[in-house]
This record gives structure tokens, sequence and C-alpha cells, in this order.
């Protein structure tokens, strides 16, 4: 590991939120642009870093820093240009420079144990110089609680988060009930608090490691994509993790509905226990479909004459289902499509879209990765997309849990502008996607929502595609007919047979 040192001649880039810098460090025989997070940084400051050289193919030889100290320069030319950089605000290079005339080497104590001299200088007035004071005060305490945060292994861009969150709250909140910082604080989590907790001496039975802990769990298990727990489920696993007896947290999860972190909802025999975030979104996306599940009105006739036109001019044969499918599709404002492989999804997807095309109506095609967007492209000639791309996604992931939640541009007020929406590979797509994607979507708008029930389900929480099939609420055209060319692929032939509980067919 490299280590360089030097002064911060020039601040290129800055993150607030999370402390990533890029800056040039002015060294004593040349100057290297440094990335990496450091804590607030100000042009003239006295910087030691630790990390490695790189080459970037742009712009060249860089440092990459894996920690970063900043001090104050002492005195001199860098400590007259530190004041005058705008580090200190209301302090310009003029009167820096009469500022350093008057107190030379002593500046910096001045300012830190005499604040109130500060006022000898001509242009500042006792007011001035205790607002001078209490900027120099707290970088002093930020750049401290740092030191302090990095004894419990949390890095500096999460320490810079938390001193933001808690200023000079921070050790009253550490002191006091460190899971906390799980609560308010993206990154952080519970086992980060807990380890905390441990080393101020907040005791195993405490009440707040028990709200924590009962969180916690719940929100691992939405990351491992259940929407709920059963009651007695979450407090075994709470138990396990806590090593408290489930009899000594239940009376917490009451308190935590009261509060409205948690939601519990009976459902015959058994206790369900939600997030509350999940709870909506659940409760909403079911409100959202209802909306879109409406009956177009379209004339029966009028379809299949449609309908046999496409067949006609594109020289195909639908079968049975596939030409209800694209009648339900014309028919209804809302159409589950499934089967297995090999089934004809993909010709009943590109009737559907030469019979809408036929009504000059707009279509948007999308899947939720870029893989099956692209497969989506290729078997229909039409450009398809990634839902986040569709919905045109400015940020990060958009699970609850990512350290940079997604925003999205297309939403209830600036919904999606298309007469047809078809998604693919809907069996991908967990409750967290539905919801935004039905939320830039307007009542009117035709969703065809395309997939296979027996694929494995979305990553993240919900079964969306299987729990709106086995609601029995929305139309479903299901295809099972495996089409001649499938019927020669031993892979999808056997895939059939397995689903069906036959044994699989060996050559």
């Amino acid at each position: 590991m490299d280590r360089i040192e030097g002064y911060i001649e020039h601040i290129i880039f800055r993150n607030e939120e999370n402390g990533y810098t890029v800056l040039n460090l002015s060294m004593r025989d040349e100057e290297v642009t440094v990335l990496g997070t450091a804590p607030s940084v100000n042009e003239g400051e006295y910087m030691r870093a630790e990390g490695e050289y790189t080459v970037h193919p742009t712009y060249g030889r860089q440092f990459r820093a894996s920690r970063c100290e900043v001090t104050v320069p002492s005195g001199g030319a860098a400590l007259e240009r530190y004041l005058g950089s705008g580090a200190i605000k209301g302090v310009g290079p003029a009167l820096a420079a009469r500022i350093l005339k008057k107190f030379g080497d002593d500046t910096l104590r001045i300012m830190e144990e005499e604040p109130e001299r500060l006022s000898e200088v001509k242009g500042i007035s006792e007011r001035k110089a205790q607002e001078i004071a209490g900027q120099v005060e707290e970088k002093a305490q930020m750049q401290n609680a740092l030191i302090f945060l990095s004894q419990y292994g949390i890095s500096l861009s999460l320490g810079v988060k938390i001193y933001n969150q808690y200023q000079d709250r921070l050790y009253q909140v550490l002191r006091e009930n460190p899971y906390r910082l799980a609560e308010d604080i993206r990154g952080v989590g519970f086992k980060i608090a807990d380890e905390i907790a441990g080393k101020v001496g907040i005791r195993a039975d405490s009440e707040f490691r028990i709200r924590s802990g009962l969180y916690f769990t719940l929100r691992e298990a939405s990351a491992q994509g259940h929407l709920y727990l059963p009651r007695e489920e979450l407090l075994r696993r709470a138990s396990d993790l806590l090593g408290t007896d489930a009899g000594q947290m239940e009376k917490y999860l009451t308190d935590l509905a009261i509060e409205k972190k948690l939601t519990l909802k009976t459902q015959g025999q058994d206790v369900l226990v939600y997030t509350c975030q999940n709870y909506f979104l659940e409760l909403n996306t079911a409100r959202m479909l209802q909306d879109l599940n409406l009956k177009t009105g379209e004339d029966p006739q009028r379809i299949e004459e449609r309908i046999a036109d496409i067949e006609k001019r594109d020289k195909i044969r639908l079968d049975e289902m596939q030409r209800k499918a694209v009648a339900a599709a014309a028919q209804n404002g809302l159409l589950i499509l499934t089967g297995g492989p090999g089934t004809g999804k993909t010709t009943t997807i590109n009737t559907m879209i030469r019979y809408f095309e036929a009504e000059n109506l707009s279509i948007l095609l999308a899947a939720p990765t870029g893989r099956a967007a692209k497969r989506m492209t290729e078997a229909t000639g039409c450009e398809a997309s990634t839902i986040h791309r569709m919905l045109e996604v400015n940020g990060g992931m958009v699970e609850e849990d990512q350290e940079e939640p997604a925003r999205f541009e297309r939403n209830a007020e600036n919904p999606l502008e298309a007469d047809v929406i078809i998604i693919d590979e809907m069996s991908m797509v967990d409750i967290y996607l539905m919801h935004a994607l039905l939320s830039a979507v307007v009542p009117g708008t035709r969703l065809i929502l395309v997939g296979d029930r027996n694929q494995l389900p979305s990553v993240g929480p919900g079964s969306v595609l299987r729990d709106m099939i086995r609601s029995g609420a929305f139309p479903v055209i299901t295809l099972q007919h495996i089409f001649r060319q499938a019927q020669e692929s031993d892979i999808i032939v056997n895939a059939h047979r397995i689903h069906a509980g036959q044994n699989i067919l060996l050559d």
C-alpha cells in the first residue's frame, strides 16, 4: 500500500452525502489526482492518504485512496490559502491575509481557544468572530467523530452519513440507543449497530435490541423474497438471531405495530407480520391492478375477423388458445398470458402486436432484465427495453434496502404514454418493481403480462405473477399445446413431463 501527503490544490468533484471526492493533491515534486472518500475537505488543507496508484484509460495516472486524513495547516502561506479558499464562510483571501498578519503562526490556536480575539482584526465583529470559531469547532468535531466511529469498523463514507444525521447528538445516540443507526441510516444495519451496542454496554435483553432485532429479521426476510412472515416464524428467527426467548419478544410486536413500523394481519388462525412499506405496496398494487381490470367493449366478431386477417397475411395458424389469448388482449384492460417453453407465447405476442398496430394503438414492450429485453426484441422485431429503462430510472435499485434507492421519472404524475404495454418474463418481477410499473400506467391502458408460472419466482419480495393467477381475479390464458418444433427438443419435452409428474424420456 502506498502513502502520499500534500496540500489540496483543487477539488474537482465532491458528493457531500457520502464524502466521495476527486481532488488534485500538490506534493513536493508532483501533483496527483486523488479519488476516495474523505471527510469535509477544502482547498489548502493538508491531506495524508493510503491506497494505490492506478492508470485510467482516459484520465491517466491516479491515486485511489482507501483511507484519508485531512488536517488544517498550522501556519504560513498554506494556512492563509486554506482560510481564503472558502473553507470558512465569510472569510475571503483579503480577510485571511489580515488574520495571518495579525496572529501569524498562532492563528490556529487563537481560532480554537480564544476566538473572541479575532475581533481585533479589522473587518471582523465579535459576532463574526464567534461564527468563524463555530465553523472551526464543527470541522474539528466531525473529524473526531469519524475517528471515533472508525473504531467500530465504520467506513469513512458511512461515518460521514452518520455524523450528518446526528451532528452533536451523535455520542448521546450511541450511548442511549445505537440501534437508531440501523433505523435512520441506510447502510448501517442491525449487525453494525449491535456490535456498537455491545461495546458501549447495552444489555443483550435490552428493549432497544429486541425491537431492532425483530425489525431486522423481517427486513432480512424481505430481502430473501418474503413479503411477510407468520408471527411464529418471525419470533423463531429473531430468537435465533438475538439468543433471547421468543416469549419475551412477542409484546414488542404490538408496540412496533402501534408505532406503524410493522403491520399485523390476521389470516385464519395465523397472524402475518409485514413491514408497513410492504403491506402498503401489496394493498396499493392490488388496487391499481383492479383499476386496470376493465372490459374494453370490443366487438367479438370484429376481433375474430381481424385475427383471421393477420393469420392470412403472416401465413400462420394459431391454435384455439392462442386465438383466445389475442381476443382476450383486445377485450380486457388487463391480461395474463402464461405457458411453458414451446407453447407458442412468442407467436401469440407477435399476433397481439400486429392486431394493435392495425388498430393504430401505440405499444411499449419491456422485460425485467436486459437479456430478456434483447430476446423480446429479437423475437418480435420491435424494440423492447428493461422495465427500469422504460420507467426512466434515476438512481440505484428499486428495493427498499439498497444504498441508493431508485427514483423513476415515469410515475403517477408523469405516466407512460402508450395504449398497450406488454411485459415479458413476469415471474422475475417483484412487488417493488410491479408497484413502480403500475404507478406509471393510467386506467384505460391495456396491460398484458406474459410469463411462465412454473419458473422460479423473483429474487425480491413477492411472487407477483403466481399470486395474480392464484387469486382468480384477473383473466388468464394458459397455453399448453407444444408445437412441432418444440416437440423435437428433448429439453422442452422433458421440462413439461417433469411439471406433469411424469418420468423423463431418455433415448
